[in-house]
């Protein structure tokens, strides 16, 4: 088994997480599909060894379950790209509802094969600008907004208020630089440090609080 691999493996372990032999053969699938897909659709940064995969992006993805209890939820994954991290974390914590967000309609496409390859349940894609999706006739309500690679411009402030619930917030992976959340106030869910991921931060800002002071 590859370091890599292993690393995310053991990883999965420390979470006590539940089915981990065959929770592995789904990742391995996902591997292979992101892999493959990736090299016709640009999904993820081509210049990473498909290796690192399993760190990078699958265990980054994970950091989140360690500060939030995502059962019974319901998620939008906000410029999901390859499916990351809404994905991992459906793979790892099957039990919510996913909604994996994208304007570029060859990710969306790319992502919906993977759900249906995959077989995940309760899992929808969705190819539309967070302002035009926010603003659609029947918009649905969300627990939390999941945002792994989107700087938080002021343009998305009124748009994620729109579609979180009261009672719901904003969840964003961050590394060192927080400056795109000056001016809101926001709590660090959980900070880290690790050997392949450097710094890493989830940082989360309730619905009301999705406003510049």
């Amino acid at each position: 088994m590859i370091e890599q691999k292993k690393r995310f493996e053991d990883f999965l372990k420390e979470q006590n997480l539940e089915g981990i032999p065959q929770m592995m053969g789904k990742f391995e699938h996902y591997h292979q599909l992101l892999s493959n897909t990736n090299r016709m659709v640009n999904l993820v940064s081509r210049n990473l060894a498909v290796d690192r995969y399993w760190t990078q992006h699958f265990l980054d993805s994970l950091l989140a379950l360690e500060c939030l209890d995502l059962a019974g939820k319901t998620v939008l994954d906000f410029g999901s790209g390859g499916g990351i991290p809404g994905i991992p974390l459906k793979l790892a914590s099957p039990n919510f509802s996913l909604v994996m967000l994208d304007s570029v309609q060859k990710k969306a496409h790319a992502m919906q094969e993977f759900v249906e390859a995959l077989g995940l349940a309760d899992c929808s894609v969705v190819s539309a600008r967070l302002e035009d999706y926010a603003f659609t006739a029947r918009r649905p309500s969300f627990d939390l907004v999941i945002c792994r690679a989107v700087a938080l411009e002021e343009r998305y402030l009124a748009p994620l208020r729109r579609l979180l619930k009261p009672s719901g917030m904003a969840v964003f992976y961050k590394a060192q630089k927080l400056s795109d959340l000056e001016g809101l106030n926001y709590s660090i869910l959980l900070e880290t440090s690790d050997p392949d991921l450097g710094q890493r931060r989830i940082v989360a800002i309730k619905q009301r609080d999705l406003m510049k002071r």
